[in-house]
């Protein structure tokens, strides 16, 4: 499944649960909690009362009950499968890139082995790291108020010696601010996994 009939699958689901929480809606207030275009939501409460999977009636002030079938609540189980399907698949691509990065280092030692950003691919470089009996020494996020994450200690501004010295950057994460870090220092030294799409 690809990243887009993720995306899809993950909206679709929202929707199922807004209507579960919450009967009485307008397309703009569904468009609202969805965070997405109007005309999306549109679109998507048309397709789910198409094929069965919702009800309608109208209420006062252009605002509608929206009902849940019984197609409906087995169409949102087929989502929630797909949904935890797909999301295992790019958690284990992502584990295996990270791990394939931490077994090059039984030829390579490297001063220190730094991460560079917390988001969750950060847990999952840690994971695989633990995994190898690779030691992470620390991560780089200016962004982070905390003193550690996962129990490894935070470092907010990169000191000059650490890009001399013989040490090895594992991106993990695509937020702004970390394109400063990047910026700073050599390829040769840093692991960008492919998932990110940094290049």
């Amino acid at each position: 499944m690809n990243k887009g009939s993720s995306k899809n699958i993950e909206v679709e689901l929202k929707l199922f649960d807004e209507i579960e929480k919450k009967k009485d809606h307008s397309q703009r207030t569904i468009s609202r909690e969805l965070n997405i275009a109007l005309g999306l939501s549109n679109a998507l409460l048309k397709k789910f009362i198409a094929k069965g999977f919702l009800k309608l009636s109208q209420a006062p002030m252009k605002r509608y009950f929206y009902y849940i079938t019984p197609k409906g609540l087995i169409e949102k189980a087929k989502l929630t499968s797909e949904f935890l399907q797909s999301s295992f698949e790019f958690y284990n691509k992502i584990r295996n890139e990270y791990e394939k990065e931490f077994k090059k280092l039984k030829n390579f030692f490297p001063s220190k082995i730094v991460l560079i950003g917390i988001s969750e691919f950060s847990e999952i470089a840690i994971l695989a790291a633990k995994i190898n009996n690779v030691k992470i020494d620390f991560i780089l996020c200016d962004s982070s108020q905390n003193k550690s994450f996962c129990d490894i200690p935070i470092e907010r501004k990169i000191k000059k010696s650490l890009i001399k010295n013989e040490n090895l950057f594992f991106v993990c994460c695509a937020r702004e601010g970390v394109d400063k870090y990047i910026n700073l220092i050599k390829n040769e030294k840093l692991i960008k996994p492919k998932f990110l799409l940094l290049d």
